[in-house]
């Protein structure tokens, strides 16, 4: 970006929010990766990251997914690329994947491939972490959904600024997504609206068109930074509360190559909200979908065990003998926090 660009509040509320994310995370040297869709969120986080990258001698490399959905996204890959190039990136990369709808939806489907993408990518080129383009309105949108969906505090809890592995990072959580667009307009950068983005068959497009507005009109202004405030006080209560449910999965688990057995007497004297936190560690480690149904399951064998008979999950088999719950599976068993 230019320095003949006068500094506006925008610009400048965007520069500074990838300068902390930086500091807060002690990235000092390094490739760091930008995902850009071309859309005004992500093209002017690259923009922001390549002016502040620039003086904190910081390669910045930009990431452009083609998920090969539309007619003619090609073109605003080679578009968005080339103004990037300009803006003076180190690196630039366009990627074309292909997204086959599964029984999780198109939209998951292609997250999933975006992020296996960028992964790859992030691999190949050694970089120290990559930089997503959600908002406070992304935020907002993906605290409201988990309500509808009954999906509890964790999925309330929205997105981390910092994924748990490192990987990923949101220096815009806290921006509303007209701050992006005026960092656009003021950095005379043009940018794609995508045409998905008004497409209402989508739920993330029908609560940002029509849920959010109407709480707007008869809730009053602030709906979007509350449910963005939401999720990081569950954040704060969920990061305790995973400490300690570490703690307890090191005392009642015990894990096997393909089998993990609790000890069902420590998780009945547990809170509940830290031995359901235990369970779906045990079924995430072994690669069952944790979903409230079969925690709940499992959960019946700790609270209310009668000599029942073995439980056949999705993956996995549950059965309780004196005070050991043995999970047993066929497939390997994945490490990871609760």
């Amino acid at each position: 970006m230019s320095e003949r660009v006068r500094l506006t509040p925008a610009i400048a509320d965007i520069r500074r929010a990838v300068r902390e994310s930086w500091q807060a995370n002690k990235i000092s040297k390094g490739t760091v990766a930008v995902a850009c869709s071309g859309g005004p969120d992500s093209l002017a986080l690259a923009a922001a990251a390549i002016f502040e990258g620039n003086r904190a001698k910081i390669k910045i490399a930009v990431v452009i997914i083609n998920h090969n959905l539309q007619p003619r996204t090609d073109k605003v890959a080679e578009r968005t690329a080339k103004l990037v190039k300009e803006l003076g990136a180190h690196h630039v990369e366009v990627i074309s994947v292909s997204v086959n709808k599964t029984k999780t939806g198109l939209e998951a489907s292609a997250r999933d491939a975006r992020y296996k993408a960028l992964a790859e990518f992030a691999l190949r080129h050694k970089v120290v972490t990559t930089m997503l383009g959600h908002t406070l309105d992304d935020q907002a949108e993906t605290v409201l959904l988990g309500l509808a969906r009954g999906s509890g505090a964790r999925s309330l809890s929205g997105m981390n600024e910092k994924s748990a592995d490192g990987n990923y990072l949101r220096p815009l959580l806290h921006i509303r997504r007209a701050t992006t667009v005026a960092f656009c307009r003021d950095s005379n950068l043009i940018y794609w609206t995508d045409p998905q983005n008004k497409d209402t068959k989508f739920s993330r497009v029908k609560v940002r068109s029509k849920v959010l507005p109407v709480l707007e009109k008869e809730l009053g202004p602030g709906i979007s930074e509350a449910l963005a405030r939401t999720a990081q006080i569950l954040q704060e209560d969920a990061l305790y509360l995973d400490k300690q449910a570490e703690k307890l999965f090191s005392k009642a688990a015990r894990t096997l190559a393909t089998e993990i057995i609790l000890d069902a007497e420590l998780l009945a004297k547990a809170p509940i909200a830290l031995a359901n936190r235990v369970i779906l560690k045990a079924l995430a480690m072994l690669s069952v979908e944790p979903s409230r149904n079969a925690i709940e399951s499992v959960m019946k064998l700790v609270t209310n065990w009668h000599g029942q008979k073995p439980l056949t999950l999705p993956g996995v088999r549950v059965i309780r003998k004196s005070n050991q719950i043995s999970l047993k599976s066929t497939k390997t068993i994945k490490t990871g926090a609760c």
